[in-house]
């Protein structure tokens, strides 16, 4: 860890300058413009037709920048954090553990290629997934509960790092790993508390209104008589939008990619991005974006319940019929 740098960074013209300076940026998105270099890191806006980072990052590339550990962010969740502790070769990997003492070998042997598809799956498609029994899942919630919420700075993306590697290499850590599973069922309870009493149907829309925590798997509400998981009619409510009370910014989310496209058309959010975008005045690059099932307001720009409205309004009006 003595020798890594991370560098925090919400200005696309300061990410532009240090990825010219050498360093590597990874999951640096600004309203569908993805800032990358020769590997691409990135599945956002323009590049989502690409993999997870942390999949291709561990997989593909570990260790390819441990010589030279500069890396660019502009936010932290398990996928870039875990990206950038494989180019910098910094966690267990088959072959890390070759010059290693026996006593270590396991440890630092392990193959996390299972951790990184876990991460890539409750990144892009978590809906309707109980993390705990996905492989290694517990150790991504732990991970998430200590280090992936509302960490904004460079000191959490060093602390975060150091989080991924203490829990999957010091026993000690694995009180953290049980701890997780117990907060993972006072999530989903209070995820169902902020549908009972802040969830609102506006039109084709669930809005929740200031709610505590991330619970859209809570709040589509699976419907398996009525449809598949791929089919609006699958979900009581295949549209959400969450305004978080806490952050004060807006989610608007679909259960996939399948059901925003079936609702929204081709593009499925994106749609509603460009709309949104347009109605606020934001150049591409600096507002709304995200992907075809998920996505939302300007990063780091409080949002108001007018905003809330505008928002419901402008998917409500681009719904098909």
């Amino acid at each position: 860890m003595a020798n890594i740098t991370i560098a925090f960074s919400k200005d696309i013209r300061t990410v532009n300058a240090l990825v010219a300076a050498g360093y590597c940026p990874v999951e640096c998105s600004f309203g569908g413009i993805s800032v990358v270099d020769e590997l691409e890191l990135d599945h956002h806006g323009e590049k989502s037709h690409l993999e997870s980072v942390a999949i291709r990052a561990y997989r593909d590339y570990f260790g390819k920048r441990a010589s030279d550990p500069r890396f660019v962010i502009n936010h932290i969740d398990a996928d870039s954090i875990f990206a950038v502790a494989s180019l910098a070769g910094l966690l267990p990997h088959p072959s890390a553990a070759k010059n290693m003492p026996v006593f270590l070998q396991k440890t630092w042997g392990q193959d996390l290629l299972p951790l990184a598809e876990t991460i890539a799956v409750m990144d892009t498609d978590p809906i309707g997934r109980d993390i705990i029994a996905m492989p290694m899942g517990n150790v991504l919630a732990a991970w998430n509960s200590l280090f992936g919420e509302n960490a904004n700075s460079e000191l959490a993306a060093y602390a975060a790092v150091e989080g991924f590697r203490r829990l999957l290499t010091q026993p000690s850590a694995q009180v953290f790993v049980a701890a997780a599973e117990n907060a993972e069922n006072q999530r989903r309870e209070a995820a169902l508390a902020d549908l009972r009493e802040h969830g609102e149907k506006v039109g084709n829309v669930m809005t929740i209104s200031g709610s505590r925590v991330f619970g859209f798997a809570e709040w589509y509400g699976r419907n398996v008589e009525a449809g598949a998981p791929n089919e609006a009619a699958g979900w009581d409510n295949p549209v959400v939008v969450s305004w978080f009370g806490e952050n004060k910014n807006l989610v608007l989310a679909a259960p996939n990619k399948a059901v925003a496209e079936e609702l929204l058309g081709e593009g499925g959010m994106m749609n509603v991005f460009k709309a949104l975008n347009a109605h606020y005045g934001l150049a591409e690059g600096s507002g709304w974006g995200g992907r075809e099932a998920i996505g939302g307001s300007p990063r780091g720009q409080q949002m108001t319940e007018a905003d809330l409205e505008t928002a419901v309004s402008i998917i409500n009006q681009l719904m098909k019929k």
